[in-house]
């Protein structure tokens, strides 16, 4: 009796999705605009589900919840460092040849993959289908209604059926969790069998990483990151201070771009340096610290929106790197 109470709530919940006004209009829309049929985007829908757990995890993101320190030791942990080498030592002929194709740092792609899926032992708990339908009809957003149609149209060009796949709790695919969009405009079919597949092919998914911060402008043999010296003023700030203190500009921020005169006066450091670059101060271990982030940086950004996100890729990174190479 209560296997049959259930399905029937939930079959009820199913048929009340299609019901709603801005779902159909949604389908109206996209039947119009795109080459999916209005039955075609019914069919993807009416198995679709709202999961209130999307919305927890979307408003708790810990690149803005936690403290550096916190977010930090998630990723720098001597077992992902560990497994990080060893994912570059399995496949290292492949890296070699991504590496000479993109123009991109194999241990940028290793950092950004072990970071995103610890090399592809978790894809996700969730499926695509499920996560950007919450995100797009649970908190009307363009963004996520854009992302959508892009699901469906990866669906419809790959024959997937969405509610099968793995995703994040954005609805991020594959190896490197790339959202429907980019997956359409970054993916690579580096193994030549006529489909982009980030989930199954070791190949694609790595290659797609190295496209993706390639059309991002990723220079070649470019630092992303850089110590600083402190001066001796800030040495002892806690996050508290750090976030209290009024800079003349934004710290902690990708959008700053800043000269080494502005930082001379913002007196965060006596060191100079050449261009624009974005000033990272962070509570690390026990200590303040200063770091610079400059144009390889601002790409991580572009992979995700966070300067907390680009300094753990960028660690992560040369901590595989150091460890591979006392071994190679």
């Amino acid at each position: 009796m209560r296997f049959i109470l259930l399905l029937l709530i939930s079959n009820f919940c199913l048929a009340d999705l299609l019901e709603r006004k801005d779902v159909q209009t949604f389908i109206s829309e996209t039947a119009n605009n795109t080459l999916l049929t209005e039955q075609e985007i019914k069919n993807y829908l009416s198995k679709a589900e709202i999961i209130q757990r999307v919305i927890r995890n979307r408003d708790n993101q810990p690149e803005v919840k936690f403290s550096w320190n916190r977010y930090r030791n998630i990723f720098l942990k001597q077992s992902r460092i560990r497994d990080g080498v060893e994912f570059l030592a399995t496949h290292s002929e492949l890296f070699k040849k991504i590496e000479n194709d993109f123009g991109v740092s194999k241990f940028y792609i290793a950092s950004i993959i072990g970071a995103e899926t610890n090399f592809g032992r978790n894809m996700g708990s969730l499926n695509p289908l499920d996560a950007i339908v919450t995100l797009t009809f649970e908190s009307n957003s363009k963004f996520w209604r854009k992302e959508l149609v892009q699901l469906l149209l990866l669906a419809r060009e790959y024959s997937l059926d969405p509610k099968q796949m793995k995703s994040s709790w954005a609805g991020a695919l594959g190896l490197g969790q790339f959202i429907p969009s980019s997956y359409l405009a970054y993916g690579v079919d580096y193994d030549k069998d006529g489909k982009v597949d980030m989930t199954n092919s070791i190949k694609d998914g790595i290659a797609s990483v190295a496209n993706y911060l390639k059309v991002h402008g990723w220079q070649k043999d470019k630092l992303a990151i850089v110590p600083f010296e402190i001066n001796d003023k800030f040495k002892k700030f806690d996050e508290e201070q750090i976030d209290s203190y009024d800079f003349p500009h934004k710290i902690n921020n990708f959008r700053t771009r800043i000269s080494s005169e502005q930082m001379k006066a913002m007196e965060l450091t006596s060191s100079t340096y050449e261009g624009k670059a974005t000033p990272l101060l962070v509570v690390e271990g026990i200590e303040s610290k200063l770091y610079l982030g400059f144009d390889n940086f601002i790409v991580i950004t572009k992979y995700n929106r966070s300067s907390y996100y680009a300094l753990v890729i960028h660690q992560l990174a040369l901590a595989i790197s150091n460890e591979f190479n006392k071994n190679n």
